[in-house]
Formats: C-alpha cells, sequence, structure tokens
C-alpha cells in the first residue's frame, strides 16, 4: 500500500516482511482491524478485532466465539508487532489498520469523516447502554461542547455532553473517545477553541469555532448546552468554588498566571475534580508581600464524581496544602523545586486518608514521616523531575534513619488557617521540616502520645520564638553543589536565621 505517509521504500519493506509474517496466521474470510494512537511518547494501541461475514468479532464481545477462543487466535498475531507502521506517522495521529489473508497490510491516518464516524458509533453504544435498548429511536439525541486549553505539555478539553433518551436527559463530562476528539483537533492545526457534536436521526455533524470550511466543518454560534439539572447544580458549585479559592488567592498578593500541572497517575489517588479529559491536579505560586507561597489548587474542588459526594456537601478534601518560603523566589526556580514533589506526596497522604480534615481540626499540627524514595520526583507535565531531597535539606541536621519529618498545620502571618468556601469552611494546611533533633524516643518517636504532643508544641514555640514560624528557606544547605553542568537551578540560603 502507499499514501504519503507509507511511501518510502522503508515503510514498503517493512509492509511486505509484516504480511508475509502473518499470513500463516490469518484465516480466509476475516477482515483484521486495530487502531493505534501515535504521540510524542510513542505508539500505543488497542486489540485486534476482525469481521467475519459481515459480524465483528473481538475479545470483549461475539456471538460466535468465546474471548478464550479470540484471544488464542489473535495474540500470535498482536507477537508481530505490526503496530510499528506508525513510527511512520506525524504525532497526534489516529491511525487503521486493516489486513487480511493473501494481502498486504493497510495503514492509514483516520480523516475527519472517519474520525466522526467513530464518535458517532461511540455514542450510539452509549444510548443504548443508558436506554438499554438496542434499536434506538428517532428522538434519541446527543451534543456535545468542547473548550480546548493548553496544560504545560498536553491539551485539556473541558467537556459538557447531554444525552435525550426516553423522555430524559442525562449529562456528563465526558464524549467519546479522547484520542478521536483530540486527532480532530490536531488535524486542524490547533487552531480551534471550541468544538461541537450534535448526532441525530442517526447523522452526526460537528461544528468548530473558527469554522473550516475545508472540512466542512461549520461555524459554531452555540455558546451553551443544555444540561440535566443535577449535572449543571455541580458545575456552577465547581466554578463557584475555585473562583471564591482565586479570589482568596490573589487577596494574599500577586497570582503567577503559570499554573504547575501535576502527573497524577493511575498509581496514585485522584483529586477531587478528577477527570480523564483534562488536569484537574495543579499547584499555583503566589508572590505575597513578604512571602513566596507554593499551594495546591483542587484538593478542596467540588467532586467530579457524584457517588463522592451525593448531596454536594464538601469543597474536595476539605483543604489545601501549601509550603511558604521567605522572600520573592522566581517561578522558574520554584516549579523546579523539591518542595513540588514533597506537597504532591503529602496531598496524596491527605487523600488516602479519607478524613483529613477532622484528624487536622483535632490534632492541631501533626508531624508525618517520609523517606526520600517515597517522594516523587517526576511530578511536572513539563517532564522535568523536580530536585532531590538534597537539594533541600541537610543529612546532618534532618534526615534520621534513612528519613525526615515534616510538621503539617504550623500557623503562618501571611495565610490564615481557614477558609470559608461556597459549601464548608477549609483548612489551609502548613507544610514546615522538623530538625533531626526532634526525631528521637523522647520527642516525635515517643510512644507516650502525650508527651509527643508535647514535644510538637515545643517545636512550634521554638518556630515562633525564633521568628521562623511556618516559613521555611529554599535550602537549609550552607552550601550547594552538583554535578550538573545543566542545573537550571540556582540554590542559596536566603532565610535569614
Amino acid at each position: 500500500m502507499k499514501n504519503e505517509y507509507l511511501n518510502s521504500e522503508e515503510a514498503q519493506q517493512i509492509i511486505v516482511a509484516l504480511s508475509e509474517k502473518i499470513a500463516p496466521l490469518l484465516v480466509e474470510g476475516r477482515t483484521y482491524h486495530f487502531e493505534a494512537l501515535k504521540t510524542a511518547y510513542g505508539s500505543s494501541r488497542g486489540r485486534i478485532y476482525f469481521y467475519e461475514n459481515g459480524i465483528r468479532h473481538s475479545s470483549y464481545y461475539s456471538e460466535k466465539y468465546t474471548p478464550e477462543e479470540i484471544i488464542a487466535h489473535i495474540i500470535p498475531i498482536d507477537a508481530c508487532n505490526l503496530f510499528k507502521l506508525s513510527d511512520f506517522f506525524p504525532e497526534h495521529s489516529k491511525i487503521k489498520y486493516t489486513f487480511k489473508k493473501g494481502e498486504l497490510i493497510n495503514a492509514e491516518k483516520y480523516t475527519i469523516p472517519m474520525l466522526l464516524e467513530s464518535i458517532k458509533e461511540n455514542t450510539i453504544s452509549t444510548l443504548r447502554k443508558l436506554s438499554d435498548c438496542d434499536d434506538l429511536a428517532s428522538s434519541y439525541k446527543a451534543e456535545a461542547l468542547f473548550h480546548f486549553k493548553k496544560e504545560a505539555d498536553e491539551i485539556g478539553m473541558f467537556t459538557d455532553v447531554t444525552y435525550y433518551y426516553d423522555d430524559q436527559i442525562s449529562s456528563f463530562d465526558h464524549f467519546g473517545q479522547k484520542e478521536d476528539i483530540l486527532s480532530i483537533y490536531h488535524q486542524l492545526e490547533e487552531k480551534i477553541e471550541r468544538l461541537y457534536f450534535i448526532y441525530e436521526n442517526d447523522t452526526i455533524k460537528a461544528k468548530t469555532d473558527p469554522a473550516f470550511e475545508t472540512y466542512g466543518l461549520e461555524l459554531l454560534t452555540v455558546a451553551q448546552i443544555e444540561l440535566d439539572p443535577d449535572y449543571k447544580k455541580r458545575k456552577e458549585a465547581s466554578e463557584e468554588c475555585k473562583k471564591q479559592r482565586h479570589a482568596f488567592f490573589n487577596s494574599l498578593g500577586k497570582l503567577e498566571d503559570r499554573i504547575i500541572y501535576l502527573r497524577v497517575d493511575d498509581s496514585n489517588h485522584s483529586w477531587p475534580g478528577s477527570s480523564s479529559t483534562h488536569n484537574s491536579c495543579t499547584m499555583r505560586v503566589i508572590y505575597a508581600p513578604e512571602s513566596t507561597i507554593l499551594i495546591t489548587d483542587g484538593l478542596s474542588d467540588i467532586y467530579s464524581n457524584p457517588d463522592e459526594d451525593g448531596d454536594l456537601e464538601y469543597n474536595g478534601i476539605g483543604a489545601e496544602l501549601y509550603m511558604e518560603f521567605h522572600g520573592a523566589i522566581p517561578y522558574e526556580v520554584i516549579h523546579e523545586h523539591f518542595a513540588v514533589a514533597l506537597i504532591n506526596r503529602t496531598s496524596q497522604m491527605a487523600i488516602g486518608q479519607g478524613n483529613f480534615k477532622p484528624l487536622m481540626e483535632d490534632h492541631g499540627e501533626a508531624p508525618i514521616q517520609f523517606s526520600e524514595k517515597s517522594v516523587e520526583l517526576w511530578v511536572n507535565k513539563e517532564n522535568n523531575a523536580n530536585q532531590d531531597l538534597s537539594s533541600f535539606l541537610t543529612p546532618k541536621d534532618f534526615i534520621e534513619e534513612d528519613g525526615f519529618v515534616v510538621l503539617l498545620g504550623v500557623a503562618s502571618q501571611t495565610v490564615p488557617q481557614k477558609l470559608q468556601l461556597n459549601l464548608e469552611e477549609i483548612l489551609l494546611v502548613s507544610i514546615k521540616p522538623v530538625s533531626k533533633k526532634w526525631q528521637t524516643a523522647t520527642h516525635l518517636r515517643n510512644p507516650d502520645r502525650e508527651a509527643a504532643k508535647e514535644s510538637i508544641q515545643s517545636i512550634v514555640k521554638e518556630f515562633k520564638d525564633k521568628g521562623e514560624w511556618n516559613l521555611v528557606p529554599l535550602t537549609y544547605q550552607d552550601e550547594y553543589r552538583k554535578n550538573d553542568a545543566d542545573l537550571s537551578m540556582t540554590l542559596t540560603p536566603i532565610f535569614p536565621f
């Protein structure tokens, strides 16, 4: 097969070699397919499925074959690494592979009409699940409205979608397959701000802002779509929460426009406003008159999943976490600081507790111990690892048995300890390292809880007596050197002890 991506001699040789390799594994009369996605990080692809006598069969569903029979058939084909042809396609391509016995493999980039057809199939499938009916009535309909926003190295898609069926409407914040929407976005050279779909009468149409007439995409004039009341109420509460929180951030000082997006994956706890189409796990930098505040921006979001807060009672986990540095620290330095990784790990601990707010209210201040290995450094969406622990703490003063301790909840002279948001009053919890002298069996490690609590009060008193309060320096090192000529982060001790 020849096309603009596979017309090189190298590509053609690979096609012939792969076709010959899989030929003995294929069954006459079957047409095989799978889809692949080419990204900046490589290629991924879905499972192989096939059509036989016009009927689709896959390991997920087949009326004729068991999943075990299909898996046994496609695994040897899978092992041939057919998707290596994806290397010849540009980034952000969705690619459809087609092959059958006796013919060369065909791989083609999805066009916008093909993507629309894929979105249509997904919409029909969703309507069938919602209505619990295979034969859709002519009145069944779906609308989806997307807004796009650059989020570090990714594209955030803010989505409203409403399905109409059986005299009901249901709204969600996801629609179709993410890769289909992003493929359309990138095929239009990232020049669209909004994208709209409407499915009705077994037809799907798309409109964009601005219009792309060469692709048959008319100008989008719809500003919003109808939403079911429960979804609309949650959406409005979410927007009000963020509005109030950001107004508070601005009241503390100058809020840095640039957002720190965190790489929170499936192995971590989801933040309350989690989404599969945009990143709700963020931090912000605030320049107060005499300090720089690095604070989470989303732990107090409204839960996007109604199952977690059906009655809209909570602002997320009821807290935001922060670290406050003395002086003005440039954004370029702060976003690579170990504090980003440390606050992220503390947020994971807080979410995992399940009752973080009442625990903090009961304790006032609480010590948390970490090992260096437990703090994941790869948390920035820019794919840069945050500086390691040695750039921040001195082993002789802070590291005890390969661990260090931070104290949560030390009062600030800049940030109040509580903030009233739209649903509840949340806590603003500071994070500050504790020196090694307190990490002993007679102090914080004391099995006597009352004695340990007295140690905490002594630590807090010491912080206040020294005039430190919750403030931390950019680094506790007297002198910092690193064998990295490309180190962009200049670390100097600036706290006036």
